[in-house]
C-alpha cells in the first residue's frame, strides 16, 4: 500500500494561465516525457502554420494578453502545462480521482488515461478552433460573502438577471454556463451579455469586485455551441479511447469508473452534452468529497482559480466538521502545487 496521501486532482479551465504563470510549462516539464513529444509534435504544427509555439508562449519575456489569452494558445497553454505537472505530482499524490472544470475536462481525459498525450492534444486543439467560430462571450459573478458563505439573496438577484435579459428575445439569450462552487459563470450572445452585466448589481467579494468579463471566452456549455458540438462529434469519436485508469468525474457529477466506463460514450459526452449544456463543477467537487474522502483535494497547475471554488463547496459541504474559511486554511486540505 503506497505512503503517498490520497488525491483527487481537479484540472483548471481557461482563465487559470496569466502574467504569473509565464514560465510555468518550462519548470514543470519533463523532457523524456510523454508530454514533451505530444508539445515537440505541436510546436511543429504550430510552426508550419507560422505560429508561435507553445513552449515559445510560456518562454516570453513578457505577458500580452492579447496574444496569450487568445483562444487556442490559452487552451494550450493551459493543457499542457497541467499534464506537463501531473508527471510530477503522481511522485507526491495517489491520485484516485481526476475531474476539471470546463477545459479541464479536455485534461482529465489524458491525465485519466483516455487519451494519449497526442490525440489529447488534437482534442483541446479541435475544440479550440472550433469555439472560436461563436460569437458571445462569458461573464464571473459570485454568490458567498467574503468568508467563502453561500449568499442566497445574491443567487436569486443571479436568478432573476437571467429572467429580465432572456425576456428581452432570441437575441439577448443568456444562461448559466458553469457552476463554479460559489462563483456563476454565466453566458451567452454578445447582447444578452452586455445586458447581464448592466442588469446584475455590483458587489464586492474581498478584494474583487464582480460581475465581469472574462477576456477570451465564449459562450462555451450553452446551446449557443450546438455548432460545435455536431462539428466536433465526428473528429473526436474517430479517437482510439481507453477505459481511464483513475475514477473520471464528469461536468454532470457522474463517476467514470476504470472497470466499467464506456471510452466510446466518454467522448461522445465530450463532443456532445457538456459542449452545450451547464457544466456543473460544483458537482464534481461534491461528488469527490462524497464518495472519495480524498486526503487532499489538489487544484493542479497552472494558477490557483479553483482554490476558492473547491473551498466554497467544502465549506457549505461542512466537509470533516470545516465551517469557516480560517479552519479551511489551517486544515490544508486544498492545496496548490
Amino acid at each position: 500500500m503506497s505512503a503517498l496521501p490520497t488525491a483527487v486532482l481537479f484540472c483548471p479551465g481557461r482563465g487559470s494561465y496569466g502574467r504569473e504563470e509565464l514560465g510555468s510549462l518550462q519548470r514543470w516539464l519533463r523532457p523524456d516525457g510523454a508530454v514533451a513529444r505530444a508539445l515537440a509534435h505541436a510546436g511543429a504544427e504550430r510552426v508550419a502554420a507560422g505560429e508561435p509555439t507553445v513552449r515559445e508562449l510560456d518562454a516570453a519575456p513578457a505577458f500580452k494578453p492579447g496574444l496569450h489569452l487568445q483562444g487556442r494558445n490559452a487552451a494550450e497553454l493551459i493543457w499542457f502545462t497541467t499534464l506537463a505537472a501531473l508527471e510530477t505530482l503522481r511522485t507526491r499524490y495517489r491520485i484516485v480521482a481526476i475531474a476539471g472544470n470546463s477545459l479541464g475536462w479536455y485534461t482529465a481525459l489524458p491525465a485519466a488515461g483516455v487519451l494519449d498525450p497526442l490525440d489529447g492534444w488534437r482534442l483541446i486543439d479541435t475544440m479550440a478552433r472550433l469555439q472560436a467560430t461563436v460569437a458571445g462571450g462569458q461573464i464571473l459573478t459570485s454568490c458567498v460573502d467574503g468568508e467563502w458563505r453561500h449568499d442566497a439573496e445574491a443567487a436569486a438577484e443571479v436568478a432573476r438577471a437571467l429572467d429580465q435579459v432572456n425576456a428581452r428575445g432570441a437575441d439577448h439569450f443568456v444562461a448559466r454556463s458553469i457552476r463554479l462552487g460559489g462563483h456563476e459563470v454565466l453566458a451567452g450572445t454578445e447582447a444578452g451579455v452586455q445586458a447581464l452585466l448592466a442588469t446584475l448589481r455590483r458587489r464586492k467579494v474581498g478584494e474583487r469586485e464582480f460581475p465581469f468579463r472574462l477576456a477570451g471566452h465564449g459562450p462555451f456549455h450553452t446551446p449557443l455551441c450546438a455548432g460545435v458540438a455536431e462539428a466536433a462529434l465526428p473528429v473526436l469519436t474517430a479517437f482510439a479511447a481507453r477505459r481511464p485508469d483513475a475514477y473520471l468525474i464528469d461536468g454532470r457529477g457522474l463517476v467514470h469508473s476504470p472497470w466499467s466506463a464506456d471510452p466510446a460514450e466518454l467522448l461522445r459526452y465530450t463532443a456532445g452534452e457538456q459542449v452545450v449544456t451547464t457544466f456543473d463543477f460544483t458537482a464534481c467537487v461534491r461528488i469527490a468529497l462524497r464518495e472519495f474522502q480524498p486526503d487532499v483535494l489538489l487544484c493542479a497547475p497552472p494558477g490557483t482559480s479553483l482554490r476558492a471554488p473547491v473551498g466554497h463547496v467544502v465549506l457549505r459541504e461542512r466537509w470533516r466538521g470545516l465551517a469557516t474559511r480560517e479552519a479551511l486554511f489551517a486544515a490544508n486540505v486544498i492545496r496548490t502545487e
